[in-house]
């Protein structure tokens, strides 16, 4: 067999960027060592993120494709697909031993909004229906599609691929020769390895493991709070249609709700994951003990599969293109799930390979840029994730330093709101030079006042001046008291 590009992996970004470049005409093949559906984690979505789908649905006339892009659109158009609805993101900061408490003026609580109604909110992702679903329609659009592949050769020759797999349940191989390899493999970097690429890992400020699972009957904060006679989690929204931030004294827990009843619980902690031998459902109980509140919501509640510990979650590949080649981002790198920047670099990330692919650059100086990119784009994601872990027991350098990250997505989405094709800027807006170094030296001065060598409140006030310019949804106004109700274009 023969084919202009063959797409490693078929997880959600594999599955779209197969979709697209098959669409538009091209010979596209997608295989994969697993079958669909399956469990994902990496599942909430950002307005940065779908302004990506948007556009991608507009510009390569994929109509079945929009409803993604906003929360009531997907439950008009979409219903079968199970996802949640992500209003924005909500903070909540738990002492060990003790139930939870705020002060009138938020002192341990954040609401961040993202949009302005439910009807134009982001969504959570149910990953099985969502990534199944995009390789339905990759294989629609005429992609060859294959499951349960285990790849045996992977070779360029004469500036041609030469691949080999075979299938669970088949006698014989099957080979194929393509122009351009994709790798959309995720953490299991196929063509990092099989090119000797070095890995970068140790390079990245950020350092943490996971322990996982989907849950059945977690219960709701918001309604623990307003039982308690606690109302400030519901404005401007509710703090359950959001992605949840439970911090904690050592690492955070995430909870992301689906519409379905199901809830996505991770425990985020610095460090290596626990040894192998290790009892998750044990640690698990012992730790959430420690925090009354969170324990009152988890304790009867059934994970759908047993917990799973993942870590280090951090990776970064020392390139992400090559002659013939290119990672999508999330298999160039990873971070952390704090900032929820998966899956919108992953779908940045398609929108300028199909762009690349689609307009014949894949052997031009811009298929290099690309994956020089994306290897910055990391980097300055870690910067930002990492400045949150460093200053996470201190809450008011804490919430500078989300605002940091904050003031980097409002700026992407006001470009591309402003008519910049979104697959044309830096992600985070990594590219925008006054704005990067500046958000770097607030980062510098965060770092020195965590470690005790700066003033925490005359840091807060240098910050406040020095990013004024920037800060469009008044971030740093005191008198919010730890509420936004919007904070960027829609």
């Amino acid at each position: 067999m023969t084919c202009d590009v063959v797409i490693i992996g078929s997880g959600f970004s594999g599955s779209l960027l197969a979709w697209i470049l098959a669409s538009q005409g091209m010979r596209v093949a997608i295989i994969d060592r697993l079958h669909h559906p399956r469990f994902a984690i990496g599942e909430s979505s950002t307005p940065a993120a779908d302004m990506v789908i948007a556009d991608l649905a507009a510009r390569y006339q994929l109509p079945a494709l929009a409803p993604l892009s906003r929360y009531g659109s997907w439950k008009t158009h979409l219903p079968k697909l199970r996802c949640g609805k992500k209003r924005g993101f909500s903070y909540f900061r738990h002492h060990r031993g003790k139930p939870y408490t705020d002060t009138p003026d938020h002192e341990a609580s954040l609401l961040v909004a993202a949009s302005s109604s439910d009807e134009q909110s982001d969504t959570h992702w149910l990953r099985a229906d969502v990534d199944a679903w995009l390789f339905e329609q990759a294989q629609a659009a005429g992609g060859l599609a294959r499951e349960g592949c285990r790849l045996t050769r992977l070779e360029r020759e004469a500036d041609r691929w030469h691949l080999s797999w075979q299938a669970d349940d088949a006698a014989h191989e099957e080979q194929i020769c393509c122009d351009v390899v994709i790798d959309a493999s995720g953490a299991a970097g196929v063509l990092g390895v099989t090119l000797g690429l070095r890995r970068q890992d140790a390079a990245l400020e950020t350092h943490t493991s996971a322990i996982f699972s989907h849950f059945r009957n977690a219960g709701s904060w918001d309604a623990q709070r307003l039982a308690a006679g606690d109302a400030s989690t519901i404005a401007p929204f509710r703090s359950d249609d959001a992605a949840q931030h439970h911090l904690l004294e050592h690492g955070w827990l995430w909870m992301l709700r689906f519409d379905d009843g199901l809830t996505s619980v991770g425990l985020i902690e610095p460090g290596n994951p626990p040894d192998r031998t290790a009892n998750l459902d044990h640690l698990w109980r012992e730790l959430l003990r420690d925090y009354p509140s969170l324990w009152s919501l988890l304790e009867s509640a059934d994970p759908v599969q047993p917990l799973a510990a993942m870590g280090p979650l951090q990776r970064a590949w020392s390139h992400a293109s090559g002659p013939g080649w290119a990672m999508l981002p999330t298999t160039a790198g990873f971070v952390d799930p704090l900032h929820s920047t998966g899956i919108a670099h992953a779908v940045h990330g398609v929108a300028r390979v199909a762009d690349l692919l689609l307009t014949d650059r894949h052997a031009s100086d811009d298929w290099l840029t690309y994956g020089t990119a994306v290897c910055d784009e990391i980097r300055w994601i870690d910067q930002l994730v990492s400045a949150a872990y460093v200053t996470m027991g201190e809450p008011r350098l804490f919430r500078a330093a989300c605002t940091l990250f904050f003031l980097a997505t409002i700026r992407f989405e006001q470009t591309a709101k402003a008519g910049t094709p979104p697959h044309a800027c830096g992600f985070l807006a990594a590219d925008a030079s006054p704005l990067r170094r500046d958000l770097t030296a607030a980062r510098n001065t965060l770092l020195r006042a965590a470690a005790g060598v700066a003033d925490v409140a005359d840091t807060l006030a240098s910050l406040h001046e020095s990013l004024q310019r920037y800060d469009t949804a008044g971030l740093f106004n005191p008198s919010a008291a730890n509420r936004f109700a919007h904070t960027a274009p829609r």
